[in-house]
């Protein structure tokens, strides 16, 4: 009878241990006691779960899923591209501009368009400030350019077409097929190209912009629209709109605007690929460079064979290094050993559209051994002087007509800046560029303005002008 009273109560214990098992685990299961979605309990902290700009999801949590490791179904986000890096606007206002224009017709880039754009790109590049390392986007000034163009008139408008080659309605219809095959890179695996344009209009002085021009820039650049104050806040806006559409690469363009700023133009460009043949990083080593004064660096020499093609012609060699995709490649020219006197300026006088095809066309296809400097670089420059060398004058005095963009022909105003600036990153993985472009028009004349953004005098007086106080206030 002893025995039985004991294994009686070992069973009833027995059960009661499974019991509170069970409710426990139906208590778990039903996620009461677990981590909620998107936290992490570890050390009694939270933690939020954040999302990638550009991506959503639509996926409802259930309970007790708290594994936010993607899956193999569930591919973890790609790096963010220019259109995915959200737009913060501090006092700018974004417009929507309804067009009633027809369906733009494109043309695609041919031999006529071709030499128009080398030819511009070529001279530009010429004319840029020696005796430092240059870069510009050709393409980026051109779009930018090409987007005033279409809003002045007269001969402002004929020195334009001077430099920038065909007519207008001929350079608009090559570049909207241009701008739309670059599209497809946009969101490419492999090489990333991203074009962004922008028109920026004075708060108030919406209504002077003429809405033909907006459609222009709307159908053929695909431009978006900002109502600005034009003042320090829009600055910032500006650069913000620039950081975001060159995924970070410049921070900022503009370090200020004129008093009496009335529109700005806008482009900028991404670029970033991985090579088709990536350099051992492992071959790296620290190597002396010589620069043209005579001094000399160390930088770090990357080593790797090429054979996408060797370059050479009477004043130097080089190579074409392809991208992933193969449609883009990297191009550099050394000016010769054995020549002498050929010097960097020398070699950049001699590049053309006729030297640059002819050399491509006649590429070696040989293996080449090539040593390159991972390099880094950030470059800009007002292009108003370099414009002026170029024959493109009236727009920026008192001779512009931008009457077919804002006001009327004999309204005070002009192009007063052509801010520009790159930035380049090439490594044994590929190559990373952005660069910006900004057109700044400006009233000739207004009411007079005085900004005591420096030291200044100031006095208390009486009615009678009698000073009571004088001082200064120097910051």
């Amino acid at each position: 009878m002893k025995n039985s009273a004991v294994k009686m109560r070992v069973l009833i214990s027995v059960c009661a241990v499974c019991c509170v098992a069970l409710l426990g685990f139906g208590v778990w299961k039903s996620g009461l006691l677990r981590k909620n979605p998107g936290t992490d309990n570890t050390d009694n902290k939270t933690v939020k779960t954040t999302v990638t700009p550009g991506e959503t999801s639509n996926k409802t949590p259930t309970p007790g899923d708290t594994n936010t490791t993607p899956t193999p179904t569930e591919p973890a986000p790609a790096e963010p591209t220019p259109t995915d890096i959200p737009l913060e606007l501090e006092t700018s206002e974004e417009l929507t501009v309804s067009s009633s224009a027809e369906p733009v017709e494109t043309k695609t880039m041919d031999d006529t368009m071709r030499t128009a754009y080398e030819t511009f790109a070529y001279k530009l590049f010429a004319q840029l400030p020696k005796g430092e390392s240059r870069m510009i986007s050709p393409f980026s000034v051109y779009v930018a350019l090409c987007m005033l163009a279409d809003g002045v008139d007269g001969e402002t408008l004929a020195q334009l077409d001077e430099l920038l080659g065909l007519t207008a309605e001929e350079r608009n219809a090559y570049l909207a097929g241009w701008l739309e095959e670059l599209e497809a890179f946009r969101n490419s695996s492999d090489t990333l190209l991203a074009n962004a344009n922008s028109v920026w209009i004075h708060e108030g002085m919406e209504s002077d912009v003429h809405k033909d021009f907006l459609d222009i820039c709307a159908q053929y650049f695909k431009a978006g629209f900002f109502s600005a104050p034009m003042d320090d806040s829009t600055v910032r806006d500006v650069n913000g709109w620039v950081k975001a559409k060159t995924m970070n690469m410049i921070d900022q363009l503009l370090k200020e605007l004129p008093p009496l700023t009335a529109t700005i133009l806008l482009n900028a460009i991404t670029f970033d690929a991985k090579w088709q043949e990536e350099f051992d990083d492992t071959l790296t080593r620290d190597a002396s460079f010589y620069k043209a004064d005579g001094t000399t660096v160390t930088v770090d020499m990357m080593q790797g064979d090429v054979a996408d093609g060797y370059l050479e012609n009477r004043l130097a060699t080089g190579f074409i290094k392809t991208y992933k995709g193969g449609a883009f490649s990297y191009i550099a020219l050394v000016p010769k050993r054995d020549v002498e006197e050929v010097s960097l300026d020398q070699l950049l006088a001699s590049l053309s559209p006729e030297s640059i095809r002819s050399l491509i066309d006649n590429k070696y296809d040989i293996m080449c051994d090539v040593y390159m400097p991972k390099y880094e670089s950030d470059y800009g420059l007002d292009l108003v002087d370099v414009l002026k060398k170029l024959g493109v004058t009236d727009v920026f005095d008192e001779k512009a007509d931008l009457s077919r963009m804002i006001g009327e022909p004999e309204d005070d105003i002009y192009v007063s800046s052509v801010i520009h600036k790159t930035h380049i990153s090439v490594d044994a993985k590929g190559t990373q560029a952005a660069a910006s472009t900004a057109v700044i028009s400006e009233w000739k004349s207004g009411p007079p303005c005085v900004i005591l953004d420096r030291p200044f005098v100031y006095m208390i007086v009486d009615s009678e002008g009698l000073p009571i106080f004088i001082g200064t206030y120097e910051g």
